[in-house]
């Protein structure tokens, strides 16, 4: 994926999420072919109703399941300086990009995951 294709997902997340009064997240699958980070309004609910999948991913820092922090952005990509500190800590391979993930009571992203390619699947559109 390009850059702007990245973009292009992270700003549906994002555009999405910013309308949701809170979501629980959790890992529903993770491999070597991807990651599948899913959200719903609450464990109970049998339905998730967002599902993000991290393709190719080489690398991935995290919390197991978090929740919606509605005051920043969920996903961003990280910031040159710091996208260049982790690729040096972790040997992270050329090509992948570095996605931070937001989560609440934290003050700096707690997830970091390095992965070459990103896709969003809204199944609720309105969850709320």
């Amino acid at each position: 994926m390009n850059i702007e294709e990245i973009n292009a997902e992270i700003l549906k997340i994002n555009n999405y999420l910013k309308n949701c009064l809170w979501m629980d997240f959790e890992f529903v699958r993770m491999d070597g072919g991807d990651i599948i980070v899913a959200g719903r309004i609450d464990t109970s609910y049998d339905e998730f109703a967002i599902n993000i999948e991290f393709g190719t991913p080489f690398y991935i820092s995290s919390l197991l399941s978090w929740h919606l922090d509605d005051s920043k952005p969920f996903i961003e990509l990280a910031a040159e300086d710091e996208k260049q500190k982790i690729e040096d800590k972790y040997q992270v391979e050329q090509g992948n990009y570095i996605f931070k993930i937001n989560a609440e009571d934290f003050g700096t992203a707690p997830i970091i995951i390095a992965s070459k390619n990103l896709k969003c699947e809204i199944v609720n559109e309105k969850p709320f």
